[in-house]
């Protein structure tokens, strides 16, 4: 069996590409996970993980998934293996992913959490309408 799921934060930005001729979404990204250990001087290595998400969760992935947003993958890992032009063979692991979801929220501006309100006609400040009716049992 080939699954695998992990936690992590974003390194930078997915890259979102298509694929040509069947137009299908690939975004590539990498993320960073501390080892459960400490070394002895007190610091913790970190392994960065190349992910691969196809179809609809890749352009979720490149519209609402950035850098340093913390997240959980599922999937498989995927060995590709290729052959450079000078002859010389290599591999590359990736996790290649099946769903995928935020744990944290998006960092927004102080203006986006305390959005203005302007009042119109006929509504408190608050923006509620008062309501006199006696059938409103409270």
């Amino acid at each position: 069996m080939n699954s695998v799921s992990l936690v992590g934060r974003l390194t930078k930005d997915p890259e979102l590409r298509y694929i040509p001729g069947t137009g299908t979404a690939v975004a590539t990204f990498t993320i960073a996970i501390n080892r459960d250990y400490t070394k002895k001087d007190g610091t913790r290595e970190v392994d960065f993980i190349p992910v691969e998400v196809i179809g609809k969760a890749a352009e979720f992935c490149a519209n609402y998934i950035t850098k340093g947003r913390l997240i959980a993958i599922q999937g498989s890992i995927r060995v590709d293996r290729y052959q450079t032009q000078s002859g010389e063979n290599r591999t590359f692991t990736k996790v290649n992913t099946r769903s995928i979801e935020a744990l944290d929220y998006k960092n927004t501006s102080q203006q986006d959490i305390n959005p203005t309100f302007e009042p119109t006609a006929g509504l408190d400040p608050n923006g509620f309408t008062a309501i006199d009716d006696d059938d409103i049992p409270f």
